[in-house]
């Protein structure tokens, strides 16, 4: 008999995809059957956490108390490509703008790869490899509505 450790890991790999072609937005909004997979530091760094850990509607509730979620955490999700605003065509446009705006304020990268609970399907790791994930660290996700681009 399974135990319920190995039913969440089943449940959070359905959820991520296993496939070679599902992958993970690594700055998804906080909606129940995501992945926490970091915590936003008091230098606004991103801390990610070691295991992947699903989030439900009542982790959002507490968390939604004292503001947006996705402004102390970050959380992973299915990359929907061209459903999402910041789908380019071909690409993620949010870590292109994370790394070119790096450069132009001459922000250096995380020295190594931090850990990552989603690296196998983080969609920025597949688009840019070792560059995503040492500027992964500094995208903060905030979904709020005032704070979104049209």
């Amino acid at each position: 008999m399974p135990t319920s450790a190995q039913i969440s890991i089943e449940r959070v790999a359905r959820t991520v995809g296993s496939g070679a072609t599902q992958k993970s937005c690594p700055s998804a909004p906080a909606e129940a059957g995501a992945l926490l997979i970091g915590v936003v530091g008091s230098d606004g760094i991103v801390q990610p956490i070691p295991t992947r850990l699903e989030i439900d509607a009542d982790f959002i509730a507490q968390a939604g108390k004292t503001g947006a979620p996705e402004a102390r955490f970050r959380f992973a999700g299915r990359c929907v490509e061209g459903k999402c605003r910041q789908w380019t065509g071909n690409s993620c446009g949010v870590i292109e703008k994370v790394l070119a705006g790096m450069t132009d304020q001459a922000i250096d990268p995380a020295a190594g790869l931090p850990r990552c609970a989603i690296r196998g399907s983080c969609r920025w790791y597949a688009q840019r490899g070792g560059d995503a994930c040492r500027a992964c660290v500094y995208v903060v996700t905030d979904q709020r509505a005032d704070h979104l681009a049209v």
